[in-house]
């Protein structure tokens, strides 16, 4: 190692002053002084004129570029872009050209320059983008898109607004129709329709004649929510489901016997003396000859009367009358009633004239 306390100049003996040369200083001792060269003098033995280059030991840090300036002892350190102090050690140094990315402005303080970054970029030289969507911002299962400073929510169906936080209100737009209650759901919405529609939006009426609700042949009018039976002829009620009671206007005379039917009636005439659909015309008894021995038969209103032969009696002029027991024809003449057939040659009442 050499030695940095030799003379500065040769010959001198003393610190006097400016007895050293630039590059040296003097130092005093018990006996004498010397000069003692700094460390930026390269030649200590040859009187410390020769100025070392200082960039030599390397002074600025990473890739630094060291710039000497000539004739001096002094150097200084281009920094790269993120890096700053006087050997380039501060990564966060002075910002130097472009430095700061992405629109960032730096801020000159000597104290601390740093960049100032525009929204959705971080970092010392703002060179992070930030991902705005790690916080998960959107709601509801929307989806987040990450973008420049900012983000974007695709909503599912039901939400909207711009992180998604608003439910639709489906019913808004007023879907339902025909007066029907919309509810509200999750996207999408409901109707509850009055009595009489149908349909997703309550848009169909009803047709109540659709399950054939008359009865009996009755025709059916559909209505708003209701219907009306038309019975036909012998029906009646609300479906025309009451067979019309067609007896109740007791339409059998003469004491006929009402039989009800479908839409119509008969009348049993029996034992009334009466005949027709209403029992209205009398029987004509006669017709069946009830009356015996050629008597002659008479209607009357239910009944008949038998007019009998002299010689019969009874309600048919059935029994002959005895009068003959007395014999009362004579000669010989047979009795028939109170008629005597005379035998040949006789005649008269009592067959006692002779012919």
């Amino acid at each position: 190692m050499q030695n940095l306390y030799s003379f500065c100049h040769k010959n001198d003996t003393r610190c006097l002053s400016s007895s050293c040369q630039d590059n040296s200083t003097c130092k005093s001792f018990s006996k004498d002084s010397d000069c003692r060269c700094s460390d930026t003098a390269s030649n200590p033995d040859g009187g410390c004129d020769t100025v070392k280059d200082p960039c030599l030991s390397r002074p600025c840090q990473g890739k630094a570029t060291c710039v000497s300036s000539p004739g001096e002892r002094g150097f200084r350190c281009q920094c790269p872009p993120g890096h700053g102090g006087a050997t380039c050690e501060a990564t966060a140094g002075p910002c130097g050209e472009d430095s700061c990315q992405h629109g960032g402005v730096c801020r000159q303080d000597p104290a601390a320059p740093v960049c100032l970054c525009p929204a959705g970029y971080a970092g010392t030289f703002c060179e992070l983008d930030l991902d705005e969507c790690a916080s998960s911002p959107c709601r509801h299962g929307a989806v987040c898109q990450d973008g420049v400073s900012g983000f974007s929510c695709f909503c599912v169906p039901g939400y909207q607004g711009s992180l998604c936080e608003r439910e639709v209100d489906e019913c808004v737009s007023g879907p339902c129709r025909n007066q029907a209650t919309c509810v509200n759901e999750v996207g999408r919405y409901t109707c509850v329709c009055p009595h009489a529609y149908s349909g997703v939006n309550c848009e169909l009426e009803i047709d109540e004649c659709w399950s054939q609700p008359c009865l009996n042949g009755a025709t059916c009018r559909d209505a708003v929510g209701s219907y009306f039976c038309d019975c036909a002829p012998g029906f009646l009620g609300g479906r025309c489901e009451l067979d019309a009671d067609e007896c109740a206007s007791e339409p059998c005379l003469h004491g006929g016997l009402c039989v009800d039917a479908a839409n119509r009636y008969s009348c049993d005439c029996a034992g009334s003396g009466y005949t027709g659909a209403r029992c209205e015309t009398p029987v004509p008894l006669c017709w069946s000859e009830p009356c015996h021995n050629n008597a002659t038969c008479e209607d009357r209103v239910g009944n008949y009367t038998c007019h009998c032969w002299p010689g019969y009696t009874g309600a048919q002029c059935e029994t002959p009358v005895p009068e003959c027991g007395s014999g009362p024809c004579q000669a010989g003449g047979q009795s028939a009633g109170y008629v005597c057939i005379c035998p040949q040659g006789l005649t008269g009442e009592t067959d006692r004239e002779f012919s």
